[in-house]
């Protein structure tokens, strides 16, 4: 089996990389970032700050100093500037030990549900990747984006499929939420009995197909389907073989959460 050490390998090449591309791309700095600051030559004046919300940090002889909104080339300037006040020729390094002020969430049937830091510009399905994936029980077509107010669909099954209008950019703040599936219940003569991820196009063959498909004592022309709601309970007989061998004569049943499906040995 793949050992998970790659993926922890891609999350900190991911992380390193972000780290980097703070420092040469215009990264403009933000609330809860952590900033190595130093000065040639003077180490008592180095230190490691946090921007503080309203996008300031404390730094020895200057005081308070204005960082939030600021590329690291622009805050390096303003430094060299007042440090050169009372340092003379000082030349100030400003390196950014962290990112934490791109947050994104992640929130139901992700591997990881909690917050990301977006160290560089990714997409849902990588983001999602480094989420942890999904997780079996997660509704693939149900999850969306929530941002500024506004809830985005995304709908993983076509995704993958090669939809990539459903591989939304992700900003900060956004919260990812894929919702945990309804599922339905395989019983009885099938190689794979238990529950099966609802989706909208779930037919009473394709879950029995995903359950494994008929054992060999299967018989599938007496399926049973047993549905409940909060007004009545159904038990529905299934000529599934007949669906099989002619879908026109005898269409699918289209299955609702919670639904069970019993599949019954045959008679000798």
């Amino acid at each position: 089996m793949r050992s998970p050490g790659w993926l922890v390998g891609l999350v900190l090449g991911l992380l390193f990389f972000g780290i980097a591309a703070a420092q040469d791309r215009g990264y403009r700095i933000g609330a809860e970032d952590v900033l190595a600051i130093s000065v040639w030559d003077n180490k008592e004046v180095d230190h490691v700050v946090f921007v503080r919300p309203d996008g300031k940090i404390s730094l020895p002889l200057l005081g308070e100093v204005q960082a939030g909104g600021l590329t690291v080339g622009e805050l390096i300037e303003h430094l060299n500037q007042q440090y050169g006040q009372t340092i003379k020729g000082a030349q100030v390094t400003v390196i950014v030990k962290e990112i934490r002020s791109r947050t994104v969430f992640f929130v139901g049937g992700v591997g990881r549900p909690g917050p990301m830091q977006l160290t560089q510009n990714l997409s849902v399905l990588q983001a999602v990747s480094l989420a942890g994936g999904l997780a079996p029980s997660a509704d693939q077509e149900g999850a969306f984006v929530l941002r500024g107010g506004k809830s985005i669909p995304v709908d993983f099954v076509r995704l993958m499929k090669g939809d990539v209008s459903q591989n939304l950019a992700l900003e900060p703040g956004d919260t990812v939420v894929v919702p945990i599936a309804d599922v339905i219940y395989v019983q009885g003569e099938v190689k794979k009995p238990g529950t099966v991820r609802l989706t909208r196009e779930l037919t009473i063959v394709k879950a029995i197909s995903e359950a494994g498909g008929f054992t060999d004592l299967a018989a599938p022309k007496r399926v049973t389907l047993l549905r409940a709601d909060s007004t009545k309970k159904e038990n529905i007989r299934v000529n599934v073989d007949e669906m099989i061998k002619d879908p026109k004569a005898a269409p699918e049943i289209r299955l609702q959460a919670n639904d069970i499906v019993i599949v019954p040995q045959r008679l000798f």
